[in-house]
This record gives C-alpha cells, sequence and structure tokens, in this order.
C-alpha cells in the first residue's frame, strides 16, 4: 500500500483528510507513529486503525506540533494592541459586533492573549458592546485543554503580572476568569475542508499554512480572504513567506506578517505596486517572467481541483508539472509517472500521438486555442476526447506555460440524448409549468415568512451561544463545588474514623445509640464487659441490651428526658450485673447530636474505684493540698454527699 492509500482510507473511512498536507513532511510523522507501533507497512497500519478507532487521534497528535504560548514573538503583539486593534474597536458601534477568529488556535494561550487586549482596550465598559472571538482547530484534545483554559504558572511568563491577578484565578493551577473566557467561542474545524466563518474583522492563522502544500495554502487562502470583511486585519506567522495572494491584501507589516483585506476589486490593483508578485514577502531581485510564472502555476494548481474537464498543466519547456484527477480517470492514467515528464517522452504521447504537434502549434499561435479529436484506448476500449491546448502568457506577453484538457465526447452524447429526450416532453412539462408558476407564487409568500423566521432562528441561536457559555461556566462552578464536597467529605471521614478509633481505645465500655435508640457502635471494652460481640449487639434497641431491669428503665427514663433538655447526665452507683460479676458503674449519658429530632446518645459504663483506693487517693490529695486549696474542697464535698444522699433516697423509693 503506497502513502496516497492511506490518505485515501483516512479521508474515506475516517473523516480525516490529510491530502493537502505536505506529503514529504505527512510521510515522515506518519511513519514515525508507525515506529511507535513496531508497524513496518501502511497496509498493517491500516488494520491497525480499523481495529483501534482511537489510533485517529493518535495520529493526529504525533502530525501536528502544539507548539504556542501566550504573546507568542512579542514585539508583534505589540503592534496588533497599539496599531491594529484601536482602529477595528473604535469604530465598532452599539449593536453591531466585533468577530475575530483565531484558526490553528491548538491549547488556547494565543486566542486568550488576544482576548487580554481587547478586555483592556474596552475595560470596565467590555459587557457594553457585543464581542465574539472564535477558536478553531482540527484537534479535539487541544480544543479541550483550550476550553479549560488552564495553566501550569510558567506557561503564564509572558503574561503582565497585573493581567495575571485580573483575568486568572489565583491557584497553583491558574484558570482564565469567566469574564475573559465568556469572549470565546471554541469548535472543530478544518481549514482546508470546512467553510470558513463571516464577517471577520480580525483573522488570527499564525505557522498553520506552513503545514500545507501550495495548492492548499491558495485554497485556504481563498477561504480567509472570504470570511474578512473589507478592511479586515490578516495576522500570519513569520515562518509564512512564500504565499502569493497579494492582489487581494495590502502588506500593513511585512516582517510580522501582518496584511490587511483590500476595500475593492480597484483598490486590489493599485495595490499591485506596493505589494511583490511572487507572495507576501517576495523577492523582488526575481526577474519578471519567474514571479509571473510562480503565480500562474500557483494559481491554476489551485483550481485544477475544482474544475470538471481533465486538465494538464506544462511549464515553458513543455514539462508536466501539474495534473487533476478528472485527467488521470479521463487519460487512463497514474499520477506518479507524469510529473516532470516531458511532453513528448510521457504517456500522453502513447495515448494521443497527434498531441505534441499541437502543442506545437499553439507556441506558433499564442492568441488562440487549438482545438481537435482525439480517441484513446483506456482497458481496450476506444474513448473520443475534445481536447483543447491554450497558451498561459506573463504579463509581458511571453509565454510561460501551456494548459491542456479534455472532455469525454461519449459523456457528452449522451447528454445531446437527453435534451432529445426532455424535447420530446415539452408539451407536458408546458402543463406542468403553468401549475408550477401557481405554486411557485404560493412558495414565494412561504419563503417570505421562512426569511423572517430564519432571522428570529439566527437571533435564537445566538442567544443559545451566549446560555451555552454561561452553562458552561455554571458547569465549571459546580465541578469545584464537587471537588469542594470531595474534600470536606474526606475531612468528615477521616474524623468519623478518629472518633470510632478514639472510643474503641477508651478502657471503659462505651455504646453509641442513635436517635431511634439503637445500638450503632460497641467498643471492645463492652463486648469483655457484657460478653457480648458488636455483631450480636448492633441494631438492638436500649430496652434490649443485657441489663438488669432496674437499670435499663433508668436508662430509658434518662434517654426520655435527654429528648427534652439535651443536656448530659450521670447515673452513680449503679449496680451492674453481669454473666461474669456484679459491680458499681457510674453510667454517663451525653448526647451527641441534635437536628431539630432527637439526638443521639453515647452510654460510657465507668467502674467506681474500691474504698480503699478512694481512701488512698483522698489522704495523698490532702498531703499535698494547702490550707487554701482545703477551704475550696468542702464545697464540692458538700455537693458530692448531696448527689450521693439524693441517689440514695432515689433507691429507697
Amino acid at each position: 500500500m503506497k502513502l496516497d492509500e492511506l490518505l485515501h482510507f483516512l479521508a474515506e473511512e475516517r473523516n480525516f483528510d490529510l491530502r493537502g498536507y505536505k506529503p514529504t513532511t505527512l510521510e515522515r510523522r506518519i511513519r514515525k507513529r508507525m515506529g511507535q507501533l513496531s508497524l513496518g507497512d501502511f497496509g498493517s497500519y491500516v488494520e491497525h486503525i480499523r481495529a483501534n478507532p482511537g489510533e485517529t487521534n493518535q495520529l493526529l497528535d504525533t502530525i501536528l506540533i502544539n507548539v504556542t504560548e501566550f504573546f507568542r514573538d512579542p514585539e508583534a503583539w505589540e503592534i496588533v494592541a497599539n496599531d491594529i486593534l484601536p482602529p477595528l474597536l473604535k469604530r465598532l458601534r452599539t449593536g453591531h459586533s466585533f468577530r475575530a477568529w483565531v484558526a490553528g488556535c491548538s491549547t488556547g494561550e494565543e486566542v486568550y492573549s488576544l482576548a487580554m487586549l481587547v478586555a483592556e482596550f474596552f475595560g470596565s465598559r467590555l459587557s457594553d458592546f457585543d464581542i465574539k472571538i472564535y477558536a478553531t482547530d482540527v484537534d479535539e484534545h487541544a480544543l479541550n485543554i483550550a476550553r479549560r483554559g488552564e495553566y501550569a504558572p510558567e506557561r503564564l511568563r509572558r503574561v503582565r503580572p497585573e493581567w495575571r491577578g485580573k483575568y486568572f484565578s489565583n491557584a497553583s493551577q491558574p484558570r482564565v476568569n469567566r469574564e475573559l473566557r465568556r469572549l470565546l467561542i471554541f469548535g472543530r474545524s478544518d481549514l482546508a475542508q470546512d467553510a470558513p466563518i463571516s464577517h471577520v474583522q480580525l483573522m488570527v492563522c499564525r505557522n498553520v499554512l506552513i503545514y500545507f502544500d501550495s495548492i492548499t495554502q491558495m485554497r485556504i487562502l481563498g477561504r480567509l480572504h472570504y470570511a474578512l470583511d473589507p478592511g479586515g486585519i490578516l495576522f500570519l506567522g513569520k515562518a509564512e513567506s512564500k504565499l502569493s495572494y497579494s492582489t487581494a491584501f495590502t502588506a500593513v507589516d511585512s516582517r510580522w506578517r501582518i496584511f490587511q483585506k483590500n476595500q475593492s476589486t480597484e483598490s486590489q490593483e493599485n495595490s499591485r505596486s506596493s505589494l511583490p508578485r511572487s507572495g507576501f514577502m517576495g523577492n523582488n531581485d526575481r526577474s519578471s517572467k519567474d514571479q509571473e510564472l510562480a503565480q500562474v502555476k500557483l494559481y491554476y494548481s489551485a483550481l485544477l481541483e475544482v474544475l470538471e474537464p481533465g486538465i494538464f498543466s506544462l511549464d515553458a519547456n513543455d514539462v508536466l508539472i501539474n495534473q487533476n484527477k478528472s485527467a488521470l480517470a479521463l487519460w487512463g492514467l497514474s499520477g506518479g509517472q507524469l510529473i516532470g515528464q516531458a511532453i513528448g517522452d510521457s504517456a500522453l504521447m502513447k495515448r494521443c500521438a497527434e498531441l505534441p504537434a499541437r502543442i506545437e502549434e499553439s507556441h506558433r499561435a499564442p492568441d488562440r486555442v487549438v482545438k481537435f479529436d482525439c480517441t484513446i484506448d483506456v482497458d481496450g476500449k476506444a474513448r473520443t476526447l475534445a481536447i483543447s491546448v491554450r497558451p498561459v502568457k506573463g504579463s509581458t506577453g511571453d509565454r510561460v506555460g501551456t494548459l491542456i484538457y479534455a472532455e469525454d465526447m461519449t459523456h457528452r452524447e449522451k447528454l445531446q440524448s437527453t435534451i432529445e429526450q426532455l424535447e420530446s416532453t415539452g408539451e407536458e412539462l408546458q402543463s406542468a409549468n403553468e401549475e408550477l408558476e401557481t405554486t411557485n407564487e404560493e412558495l414565494q409568500s412561504t419563503n417570505e415568512e421562512l426569511e423572517t423566521t430564519n432571522e428570529e432562528l439566527q437571533s435564537t441561536n445566538e442567544e443559545l451561544e451566549t446560555t451555552n457559555e454561561e452553562l458552561q461556566s455554571l458547569n465549571e462552578e459546580l465541578e469545584n463545588m464537587n471537588e469542594e464536597l470531595e474534600f470536606r467529605t474526606r475531612e468528615l471521614d477521616s474524623l468519623n474514623s478518629r472518633y470510632a478509633d478514639t472510643l474503641e481505645r477508651m478502657p471503659w465500655a462505651v455504646a453509641v445509640l442513635d436517635s431511634d435508640g439503637k445500638v450503632q457502635f460497641w467498643n471492645s471494652a463492652a463486648q469483655k464487659l457484657f460478653d457480648m460481640e458488636a455483631r450480636s449487639v448492633i441494631g438492638l434497641e436500649l430496652s434490649q441490651l443485657p441489663i438488669q431491669p432496674a437499670l435499663r428503665d433508668a436508662l430509658v427514663r434518662r434517654r426520655k428526658a435527654m429528648d427534652e433538655r439535651n443536656t448530659p447526665m450521670l447515673l452513680r452507683n449503679q449496680e451492674l450485673k453481669t454473666k461474669r460479676s456484679t459491680s458499681m458503674f457510674d453510667v454517663h449519658l451525653t448526647p451527641l447530636s441534635h437536628d431539630g429530632g432527637k439526638p443521639s446518645l453515647l452510654l460510657m459504663f465507668a467502674p467506681q474505684q474500691p474504698e480503699a483506693d478512694k481512701h488512698s487517693a483522698s489522704g495523698n490529695s490532702r498531703s499535698r493540698n494547702s490550707s487554701g486549696a482545703k477551704r475550696k474542697t468542702q464545697p464540692h464535698a458538700a455537693k458530692n454527699a448531696t448527689t450521693r444522699g439524693g441517689n440514695s433516697n432515689k433507691r429507697k423509693k
């Protein structure tokens, strides 16, 4: 399989047309990708693409070099800021739009650079004007980066410090703010295939055309010319210096490849003396004849693919330099064997022996077109061609090349037969035509209504675009909020883990009940005290715990009281009987949370110290404290006595 066949496969089956790219560069980068996959031929690579649909995107990443940065070539951007934008923006009136298009925007640095300049020009009045900056690229992955507007801090080194704080969030990964982002509309577009955006006042297309061959460059330049309003500005990359479109543009700054679309045909003609004929940056030392020949070659090469007749182009020495697909199909030839051959040595001579003589005849009479018929053999079948040989002259009148174009007479005969059939049905059509005239009047009325509806829909579409941008900004805010919620959730999980670990490590028996009074937590000390594992207790209600009825009823009553007061409570000197022993405990009841309903409850069983330990601790305390401390302990002791008395009375009851 050849490169052409691979490109045809990508275009027809993957809608991925690379045929306008420079073939040598393209083949080198495709082979680089094949080398990464350890594939040796194009056929194997096609099978790999069929098995892996995402491979086309990987190939695109290899072919396209997304080299860009904010305010790349600062001197050029200074000219744009000081000399280009002010005249364009000053004439903007209320109700009118400023439309700019950054083609090949890559990851977005250049389009955000332009947006900052526009925002700085209008200042606080920015929201008073309708600003639309379209940013397009063929690389969807790069577009997604541009849409997010997130860049590493080192990528902002060319952005003024005050602009960084004004237009970017102050974060480890700075992000374009909402006000600036609202000016931009991102979308995928292939300059070589898709229709251009129209009515643009500023067109930025830097270092994009260098990827394409000369024919595609001319076709793209024609589309950019169409996209611009009269007087609009075209800003190219400094590497794009040999493009021929001088009659349509006037150089504003030749060094930085800034051009202005001429206002009219008349202005285009008047600008020829100020622009080199061979391109935006031509070589004035070339001869006039070479300049004209370069222009003619590029111009006719761009036209070849859009014309239906089969066309071959020759240079001044009758060497084949180009042809279109129709010519190859019509003559039954393949492209590789013709380009660069003299006409007398080419396969055309074998197909039509009369052709060289007719070309020589056109040389002798450069003011007329030589026409003749020639019957050729294509795959064993005779085909009669109507051939025309047309000289191409330069500005001095000298011949600089020759065009050979042919049409299939068989096809023309079929057309003639069709015409005769149409004439035979003319009477029937006449009757139908009268009916159509009546219908046409009705359709015209309907069309007027549709035009009105279309204007309304266009207005609605613009509003939807704005709404979509706002929704995208809101979505970004929601994403930020979601990230914050995730962070808070992790914090809460961590706190819950610490809380559970703390309760688990406590030496006292601890149980946690939910708002319905069911056990949710049962620590190791509780398992040991009650001789019950957590899995058998979790989910039980307070009334179902293995506690003697008197204590259980007391806990239930206290729980009900806590629902009203939501304050901690303490049951002192409670006797707790378990399978292993009977001990005295202080039972602590602590509410954990309260959301307007019943609180959760923490139960803690704190064992009391034996009397001997209490007296020992009390004696040590008295020996350490001063007389002042003794006075302080008296009220406390009285309080404890009161508490014990109260508890004692309760037990008697």
